[in-house]
């Protein structure tokens, strides 16, 4: 399950868009998997873990609109936050990450010229991309070790990645989808 640093240089960070079905279906297995409302879409960070593609939710929702929302600030044992010039701009959320099948991966082409928010998000996220994916390794290998100091923490926290993979590889058999990978 351990991809070595230089394998992790050699992928690239794809940003996409998960389909909605696919998204509620997940949602129906595990509560923590998010669904967005009033037609947003749903973009995500892939990566690949334990053989299969994972995403993990990508939010513009800042420390600073949480704490102005009366919420506490995101664990950074969970969480990877993107700054630019010092103001964070965006957070990757591993504890909400899930498996994918190929199918339901839409990679985004963004246009810098029009999305500078999104390109922005992407630039940070290619200069983090090494630790971007260590974390979400860590964070699935820490939602199931019980010897883990934050053991309680991740279990309460993070979707249940292995039943989800249970449920994507029956959502490939009802679907007829083999992996690429």
């Amino acid at each position: 399950m351990r991809l070595l640093e230089e394998d992790i240089r050699k992928t690239t960070p794809i940003l996409c868009e998960i389909q909605r079905d696919y998204i509620k279906y997940m949602h129906d297995a595990d509560w923590r998997v998010s669904v967005k409302y009033n037609n947003r879409k749903f973009v995500g960070l892939a990566v690949q873990i334990n053989g299969r593609m994972f995403v993990v939710p990508l939010t513009s929702q800042t420390t600073k609109e949480r704490i102005a929302r009366g919420k506490k600030k995101r664990s950074a044992a969970i969480t990877t936050f993107l700054k630019v010039a010092g103001e964070e701009i965006a957070n990757l959320l591993h504890n909400n990450m899930f498996p994918v099948p190929d199918d339901q991966i839409k990679p985004i082409q963004i246009d810098p010229k029009v999305d500078t928010y999104l390109a922005n998000e992407e630039r940070q996220i290619r200069k983090k991309w090494v630790e971007i994916n260590t974390k979400s390794i860590a964070v699935y290998r820490e939602r199931y070790d019980k010897e883990s100091r934050n053991y309680y923490f991740f279990n309460k926290t993070c979707c249940d990645f292995k039943k989800l993979e249970v449920e994507c590889d029956r959502w490939e058999r009802e679907h007829n989808i083999s992996s690429t990978l």
